[in-house]
């Protein structure tokens, strides 16, 4: 660039006044937030001074109500103000990352749109001199290059020119360069960006966003929002940065943080994540394992294996048969057809699977169980049935509470005439009463309360009560083979998590549930490795939500997926509006190392790599296990040496895991990640593949990828997913013979 000394002077002499702003702006926001907190004591002081504290004091409580506004209006000045203060720190460190010179088609000249992390208003020259990513303006940057470009504005779109398109680099406060961005420069901005070592904390990506996932990002016309995307296409970050889009696009509409749900694949994937929204200014959204909402909404929280549990299980299973047969039962369990079995089994309980018994009171039949059941079929409307059987309850003892008018002199009598009571006669009659109510009670909660797990194992061990719900339902072939493998199973105390999920789904069926019914927008990370029941669950968890939706179908762990997946998740979903993204282009790996995991998909997979060019990956072999751990060792000591941030040692499954522990961790500094364990601050990590999904590493080894452990079409998915969590270098070992699936350079 010609004249660049000139330029950066007077870029630096514009970030200067930036500063003095944000400065200026900081030392008011510190002293507003003392005078709130200073004047929220007093107010304080007063009330405990001044007003009673007698909660049978009617003036007492007149005084206290008057101190309510002034602490609601204190509490909300130090909040605002403390937000305040952590934007503009933010903004000190790195005020702003790019500058667009736009001019609309209605000005003469163009104006210069300075774009950061947050929105910075000048008072005195009552401007905006900072714009937030998320604004409709800073589109601009995203998604065109100098020329002809456009915006959509609340008010309408904004067509225009845009002149100049600037990239800034500010690390702690310090402009440390520019460059004018075409799409080369834009391309190198990236890779250097991509070139650096990652840690165990996810990061943001405000100043890379690529044009496809900006629209993703921004999108908010359709109920339901799909993306398919490839290993390292950004899936997740599209889904962080989307949800602090939505907070701030939803602030006339009061979105709040409560009303956002973020589904992880496990507690691990929850901390990773956790850093990106304060990042970008936004509070943390609620995030939960799909476990967790299963757990909720099971009656008294039974003991039940977990996701992850269930998957390590059939990764580490070698009796073929076995874990044949545990596929087939999963797969069948969590399918529609097993949905549309459920539902018919729900509607038909009253009908033929709960029991009425005649109700007496008194020495007389007050209601006959037919009479009963009559009466809660004839109940019309949309309600559940534990609601209706809660209606048919109080009609029971409403109608016993008269009676008991009539029993009670009844009860006094016998108890008068009882001599082991003549001195409280009228207290044992009492007793009698209640203790009649309380058997009485019990009888009608027999029915009434529904145990949904005994429900659900009346449905799987009552010989061919499914059979006779599955009429034009397509069952497997083998489904008599499942049901005598689900009996045992459900023999066990702890439920498998297929039938966890079915119990829970019948529960929502015929029960209650408005634990979420504030819930506005769900997010479904690694929606590839949820079946048909997953989605109806969360169909019935959260009525009133919108969704986005985010997976892979090449990165499923023991199941085959294909691209009518979205097409079932949106007729479950039943949404108003739909869309599906297909993002593959790749941003994580090199090249190289994208072009090596590509062989363990099939042929028909389209992918794109962003050109960012690094070392070939290499397949090691050793000829015994001692030299194999020699080898590692090497190799992790050469990426440390090499000042990568985290290295990830990648097992098959998590007793493997445990296995090269204990023989490497006394010769290396290793954190073993375990289930329901978080990233500590360690570099190098050993942990199964179930557990690093959406995870990335700077340095990865993939440890035994011989014949014996990766041999099945599953097996060929589970090297995909490990190989494409490498940013910069990628190496695999075994000893014996290597995999068949495996093309690429040996080293022994």
């Amino acid at each position: 660039m010609e004249n660049y000394e000139q330029e950066l002077n007077t870029e630096l002499a514009h970030y200067n006044q930036i500063l003095d702003v944000i400065h200026e702006q900081l030392e008011e926001a510190e002293k507003n937030n003392s005078k709130s907190i200073d004047a929220l004591r007093e107010t304080n002081r007063d009330m405990w001074e001044n007003a009673s504290h007698s909660a049978d004091d009617f003036d007492g409580a007149a005084q206290l109500s008057q101190f309510y506004q002034p602490l609601a209006s204190n509490n909300f000045a130090i909040e605002s103000s403390a937000k305040k203060i952590q934007l503009l720190e933010r903004l000190l460190q790195s005020a702003y990352f790019s500058r667009i010179d736009f001019c609309s088609e209605n000005k003469q000249q163009h104006e210069k749109v300075y774009i950061g992390r947050g929105t910075l208003f000048n008072d005195q020259e009552k401007r905006i001199i900072i714009y937030d990513w998320r604004s409709p303006i800073a589109s601009l940057f995203y998604r065109f290059e100098t020329g002809a470009a456009y915006y959509d504005a609340p008010g309408g779109r904004i067509a225009g020119d845009i002149g100049l398109k600037r990239q800034y680099e500010i690390k702690k406060g310090v402009l440390e360069y520019f460059f004018d961005a075409d799409v080369q420069i834009a391309d190198e901005f990236l890779r250097k960006m991509l070139s650096g070592n990652t840690s165990s904390k996810m990061k943001t990506i405000v100043e890379t966003i690529q044009k496809d996932q900006d629209i993703a990002i921004r999108h908010v016309s359709h109920d339901l929002l799909m993306v398919q995307g490839i290993a390292g296409s950004g899936k997740t970050s599209i889904a962080l940065h989307r949800v602090a889009y939505l907070k701030y696009q939803g602030l006339s509409s009061r979105l709040k943080s409560s009303d956002i749900i973020i589904l992880s694949p496990n507690t691990l994937f929850e901390q990773y994540i956790s850093n990106v929204l304060p990042e970008l200014g936004e509070d943390e959204v609620s995030s939960v394992v799909f476990d967790d909402l299963v757990t909720g909404s099971l009656p008294d929280k039974p003991a039940f294996q977990s996701r992850y549990h269930q998957t390590e299980m059939l990764i580490s299973c070698t009796a073929s048969a076995v874990k044949a047969l545990k596929k087939q039962s999963m797969e069948f369990k969590m399918s529609g057809a097993f949905v549309r079995i459920l539902n018919r089994y729900a509607d038909s309980l009253p009908k033929s699977h709960i029991v009425f018994p005649d109700i007496e009171y008194d020495g007389k039949t007050v209601f006959t169980g037919q009479y009963l059941k009559d009466r809660l079929l004839q109940v019309n409307g949309s309600i559940s049935w534990a609601v209706k059987l809660g209606h048919l309850r109080q009609h029971i003892f409403d109608e016993i509470h008269e009676m008991r008018k009539d029993r009670m002199p009844k009860l006094l009598r016998q108890a008068r005439e009882d001599p082991e009571h003549s001195f409280d006669w009228e207290e044992y009659a009492r007793e009698l009463s209640i203790e009649e109510s309380t058997v009485l009670a019990q009888k009608v909660d027999e029915f009434i309360k529904l145990d949904t797990i005994a429900l659900y194992k009346k449905l799987i061990n009552t010989e061919g009560l499914l059979l006779s719900l599955s009429a034009e339902t397509e069952l497997p072939n083998n489904i008599e083979e499942i049901l005598s493998y689900s009996k045992e199973q459900l023999a066990e105390s702890t439920l498998q998590n297929e039938d966890a999920l079915a119990v829970s789904y019948l529960q929502l069926l015929i029960g209650t549930n408005d634990t979420y019914r504030h819930i506005r927008q769900v997010v479904v990370d690694e929606a590839q490795d949820y079946y048909d029941l997953h989605f109806e669950i969360l169909k019935r968890l959260f009525p009133n939500a919108r969704y986005t939706i985010l997976g892979d179908i090449n990165q499923t762990i023991e199941k085959q997926e294909n691209m009518s997946l979205y097409e079932r998740i949106t007729k479950i979903l039943q949404p108003g509006s739909s869309c599906l993204m297909v993002m593959n282009k790749s941003f994580r790996c090199t090249k190289e190392i994208l072009s090596f995991s590509m062989q363990f998909l099939d042929d028909s997979t389209l992918f794109e790599s962003f050109n960012r060019s690094g070392d070939m990956p290499q397949v090691i072999e050793a000829a015994k296990m001692d030299l194999l751990d020699e080898k590692m060792i090497e190799e992790v000591i050469y990426s440390q040496n090499q000042g990568y941030l985290s290295i990830g040692i990648i097992c098959k499954d998590a007793q493997e895991s445990e296995f090269l522990y204990s023989r490497l961790k006394d010769r290396l500094s290793l954190h073993l990640v375990r289930s329901g364990e978080n990233l500590n601050t360690a570099r190098a990590f050993i942990i199964p593949i179930t557990m690093s999904k959406g995870l990335e590493f700077d340095s990865v080894l993939i440890y035994g990828v011989d014949k014996e452990h990766y041999h099945s079409v599953d097996d060929k998915k589970l090297l995909y997913i490990a190989s494409t969590r490498a940013l910069h270098r990628l190496n695999l070992f075994y000893t014996g013979e290597k995999s068949s699936f495996i093309q690429g350079c040996i080293r022994i």
